[in-house]
């Protein structure tokens, strides 16, 4: 059995998305009460948009032995702004095994349950093109530090500087929200593309607020 679900994202509530609904009609397992549209800018993560949140928990809370979760979309595009963000959304579905399909670019990421042998090249290929992508970041960032240093601009963080229980958890409202549901640190480092050490960071914070135990 498959459960499907379809996902939509149009940059403001002024932008047409009839394109990408007509797309999703004539899909076989087209349902409206399965539709899920998020009018909102792209660089915000997957999981921090409302209607891409409510999904996400909706399809991780099909018992996964009854049913493959598979979400569709019209083009990959709409899962994140650039491609780092894309590929992190993509890793975060396979990491819960839901299949994700791509009407433009026309591939599945799972077959029959079982990674699709040919997305994973094409996300191989985008994790390459993501590194190169970061390493052209550290490097534009050491430079631009470097230059600011030559000119006395640099200041840096503060000695003994450090951010606030406050600030940490308005950062990470997904890793709040899981570890209030009683997921591990382990899971939800995986569900929030964040390290576990960050994670044991804001379960610590919470604690001391008595918010879990």
């Amino acid at each position: 059995m498959e459960k499907v679900f379809f996902y939509s994202r149009i940059s403001s509530i002024t932008q047409n998305g009839s394109r990408q609904m007509e797309n999703f009609k004539k899909h076989s397992q087209w349902n409206p009460e399965t539709f899920y549209i998020d009018k909102i800018q792209g660089n915000v993560p997957f999981l921090e948009r409302p209607e891409a949140s409510k999904l996400y928990n909706r399809m991780t809370s099909v018992d996964p032995g009854k049913a493959e979760i598979k979400i569709v979309v019209d083009s990959i595009d709409r899962l994140g702004r650039n491609l780092m963000g894309i590929l992190q959304t993509i890793e975060l579905f396979n990491s819960q095994k839901i299949n994700l399909q791509s009407l433009k670019e026309g591939f599945e990421t799972r077959i029959n349950g079982k990674e699709n042998p040919v997305s994973k090249i094409v996300v191989s290929v985008m994790a390459s093109i993501a590194e190169m992508e970061r390493n052209r970041i550290k490097e534009r960032t050491r430079e631009g530090i470097q230059l600011a240093k030559a000119k006395g601009k640099y200041r840096g963080r503060k000695v003994g500087s450090k951010q606030t229980d406050e600030r940490l958890l308005q950062r990470h409202p997904v890793i709040v929200e899981k570890l209030k549901k009683g997921l591990t640190v382990r899971d939800v480092a995986a569900i929030a593309n964040k390290s576990t050490a960050t994670v044991v960071k804001v379960r610590k914070t919470l604690v001391k607020r008595e918010a879990i135990f």
